[in-house]
């Protein structure tokens, strides 16, 4: 995966908070106006998506700022170097820029590396601080190398950033569109519908802002990677003002937004946090609410549970055993159980956010069965192992004979699964039948049972909790 390089969820783009009025660079929106911007991004044409994205945007941007818009491929069918400053940067600029998105029409070439570095020039980024904002869907064959380009301006700036929003982008186009924004410190993201778009416009202004003078120190410390959904620690300094708080969030986003957060200690005690479901690139901030910035921030890997499923090798007929596995534990996963190589599950349960082992209770057929982790997303085995189910071990212990309508003692051995029972039955009955019962605890090795009050030849046995098999018998006469 490239460097820089954001996935950025729908669900996420458009999470903004209401900044505090403050300075902010110079910036440049860059706007795709060739050809292939006539054609679609999920409902809606690229062209009208990114007008959309630049009229809600720059309503929220500081009016004090200058803004600018160069368009490339919007009038020429043909040309390498069709990329024209349609609106200049100025101060109040924010509804002509929002007009002069709404003008263009998909029409020629897509020139990218031309169209970045002229607007580089229109901020006179050599001299001052400056934030090109591109929006691109296509590179052209004609076109001179973007990464190139980009390392020079890098050289030669006194402090640029390019961010880079492709609308669709194939992925043989990402590394040489991503490096504008890698190689000057801002972010990629390939937005794949009008939600990600906006969003990406959203954050890319809001990380234009430049943040309050004299702000408060602070320092944050948490891991590289972790795991999805798992909790971590973070370590922190800082003001520790009412309100601040520690946050994981999409790289990227405005100050404020945040995926789940939690507040700072006075005494500065460690804070723990919990990973996201989703695998990815994110940040862990210190943030200030009452200036709304953020005060320290570190990169953060969110990456994939591995998942695993682990039983014993051997185990009883009818007898519990505890699963343990490793995974994402989104909603509905599962565990079952089945016969080996067989499609029907024999039994199923829920994984739990905890990661705690499952309990089954074994099949009552000897033989080789399988343990599998059944995704939800999918409906795939993501993980599974074999084991090997041992023919029934039980025995009963008991008088021989005994007074009709008496009670006796039964010592037991067996499986103790849930349900597992000691009956009195008649030797022509079925696993299912009997004339008196008598429920097994694991942690009492005998039960006590009421003899049947009518004289005859009967059977103890040792029932199986689905009371379809019999794993032990002895005779008993009832005088």
């Amino acid at each position: 995966m490239i460097r820089g390089f954001l996935a950025l969820p729908a669900a996420l783009a458009l999470l903004c908070a209401t900044s505090v009025s403050v300075l902010a660079d110079d910036v440049m929106l860059v706007l795709d106006a060739s050809a292939s911007m006539g054609g679609k991004l999920g409902r809606d044409r690229k062209i009208d998506l990114v007008a959309d994205s630049v009229e809600t945007a720059v309503a929220d941007f500081p009016t004090e700022a200058r803004i600018g818009v160069l368009a490339f491929g919007a009038k020429s069918k043909t040309s390498c170097s069709d990329a024209e400053v349609v609106l200049r940067p100025q101060r109040n600029n924010n509804d002509l820029a929002a007009a002069a998105a709404a003008k263009l029409q998909p029409r020629g070439k897509a020139p990218l590396a031309v169209a970045v570095e002229r607007a580089a020039n229109a901020l006179d980024y050599k001299k001052e601080r400056a934030t090109v904002i591109v929006f691109v869907d296509k590179v052209e064959a004609c076109d001179a190398n973007p990464c190139v380009l980009a390392e020079s301006l890098a050289k030669r700036a006194k402090d640029l950033t390019v961010e880079v929003i492709g609308l669709g982008l194939e992925d043989k186009d990402i590394e040489s569109v991503a490096c504008l924004a890698e190689m000057t410190g801002g972010k990629f993201i390939n937005a794949k519908d009008g939600t990600d778009v906006a969003g990406g416009l959203a954050a890319a202004l809001a990380a234009a802002k430049a943040p309050p003078p004299n702000l408060p120190a602070a320092h944050i410390e948490a891991p590289a990677k972790v795991i999805q959904s798992s909790v971590f620690d973070v370590a922190y300094d800082g003001p520790k003002a009412k309100g601040d708080r520690v946050q994981i969030v999409w790289p990227g986003l405005p100050a404020g937004s945040e995926i789940r957060s939690v507040l700072v200690a006075k005494d500065g005690k460690m804070r723990k946090l919990r990973a996201p479901a989703e695998p990815g690139t994110y940040e862990v901030r210190y943030y200030h609410p009452e200036l709304n910035v953020v005060l320290a921030t570190q990169s953060i890997d969110v990456e994939v549970q591995p998942t695993t499923v682990a039983v014993p090798e051997h185990v009883g007929a009818g007898a519990p055993f505890s699963v343990a596995w490793s995974g994402p534990a989104v909603a509905s996963d599962a565990i079952e159980i089945a016969p080996e190589l067989a499609e029907t599950k024999l039994a199923s349960l829920k994984v739990n956010k905890d990661g705690r082992a499952l309990t089954f209770t074994a099949p009552i057929a000897a033989g080789r069965y399988e343990v599998r982790y059944r995704s939800a997303a999918d409906n795939s085995v993501a993980a599974s192992t074999v084991f090997t189910v041992d023919p029934p071990s039980a025995s009963l212990n008991g008088p021989d004979s005994a007074k009709a309508g008496s009670q006796i003692k039964v010592d037991w051995k067996g499986p103790a699964a849930r349900f597992d029972d000691v009956v009195i039955a008649r030797a022509d009955m079925q696993a299912g039948e009997h004339v008196t019962l008598a429920r097994i605890r694991p942690d009492r090795p005998s039960v006590t049972l009421d003899v049947p009050t009518e004289a005859g030849s009967y059977e103890l046995r040792y029932i199986a909790g689905d009371g379809t098999a019999i794993f032990a018998r002895a005779p008993l006469t009832v005088r």
